[in-house]
């Protein structure tokens, strides 16, 4: 059984949200004196049904609604803006979940001697974990790393730093995106503070997915 605050980790949503989706009969709980308490199987079913809900995004979707909540210029047509900005107005919380396939998940381990000059190669920008003092966010970072790459890069950085994908201990999280939907400008090496609430709202580590909310509900 979660409290609203709790379960907004969960969904990756504000406890505004929550309210919300409880007073609306979205989710479902229980009142126990004041407040509100919910079966975390609740949760699930939430999920899934806000997976299903619509066509597939693509990867370009996904950055167009990112772009609009951080305020960036991407490469995009007037129809892809527009897409975005009716999605947008739904509530960034209820499109977050649609927001994965912007990239590909992958799990390296690497020396630690080298993780510091990962995070400062030029085709890597940081982001989760590793972006979050630049955002402020309450989250305290241990020694792994967290960015984004283009797919082209990915073979260079995995021979230049002896990257190892099948490591026991991975402690490297690369996000791969397509060269043709790369959303970020040249130079940048932080994402900004919408991409980075994602990324920790796709934490498995709760620490992670409450400093995302935290973020997310200042967007």
């Amino acid at each position: 059984m979660l409290g609203v605050a709790e379960a907004g980790v969960e969904l990756g949503v504000s406890p505004r949200r929550v309210r919300q989706m409880l007073a609306s009969g979205v989710l479902a709980g229980e009142h126990v004196g004041r407040a509100w308490v919910i079966d975390s199987g609740q949760l699930h079913k939430v999920e899934r049904r806000r997976a299903d809900v619509g066509r597939p995004w693509s990867p370009r979707s996904a950055w167009a609604v990112l772009a609009l909540v951080d305020g960036d210029e991407i490469d995009l047509s007037p129809v892809e803006w527009s897409r975005a900005r009716k999605r947008l107005a739904q509530g960034f919380d209820c499109a977050a979940g649609r927001l994965r396939v912007r990239a590909e998940v992958r799990w390296f381990y690497a020396h630690p001697g080298v993780i510091d000059r990962l995070g400062e190669a030029p085709q890597v920008v940081r982001s989760g974990i590793s972006a979050v003092v630049e955002h402020g966010a309450d989250l305290v970072v241990g020694d792994g790393f967290e960015g984004y790459v283009r797919a082209g890069d990915l073979g260079e950085l995995v021979s230049r730093f002896g990257l190892d994908d099948q490591g026991a201990r991975p402690n490297v999280l690369l996000r791969v995106a397509s060269d043709v939907a790369w959303p970020f400008r040249p130079g940048q090496c932080s994402a900004g503070r919408a991409v980075v609430a994602v990324d920790l709202l796709e934490s498995d580590d709760p620490r992670a997915r409450r400093a995302g909310a935290e973020l997310m509900e200042g967007l």
